[in-house]
């Protein structure tokens, strides 16, 4: 009550601070909320999810990097390559296991396989009825 009251300019500029700032991240949480969205994984999600999903995604590149240049420093060499990279998650146990969920299938790619259709249509169900022997 002592301070004098604050124009709405003032107020918006003094909270005018990255999530990413608030959370104490480097990696950007409103670019993962983007990716969120135009994902589509969910049609609602809480405030906080993205926020959380910048601090794992960060503290697992922390975790590879710290190990990859470990390994880069043992091979006497200055930059981290994507050679270090691999040997770090074959090396660590918690990488290993966290990169080795067959996340991306076994052709290598994020699509999903196609599944068929629980019912098919009337006609096509009755045509390869009537094909059996």
């Amino acid at each position: 009550s002592g301070s004098p009251p604050e124009s709405g300019e003032a107020r918006g500029k003094r909270s005018r601070s990255s999530r990413s700032a608030r959370a104490g991240l480097l990696f950007p949480v409103s670019r993962v909320d983007g990716q969120l969205r135009r994902g589509r994984f969910a049609e609602r999600f809480a405030a906080r999810a993205p926020v959380y999903l910048a601090a794992v995604l960060q503290c697992v590149t922390r975790k590879a990097l710290d190990v990859a240049g470990r390994i880069a420093k043992r091979s006497k060499q200055q930059r981290i390559a994507p050679a270090h990279l691999q040997m770090a998650a074959q090396k660590s146990s918690q990488l290993h296991k966290f990169l080795q969920a067959d996340v991306l299938g076994s052709r290598g790619s994020a699509v999903p396989k196609r599944r068929p259709a629980a019912s098919p249509s009337g006609k096509k169900a009755a045509s390869t009825k009537r094909r059996g022997p």
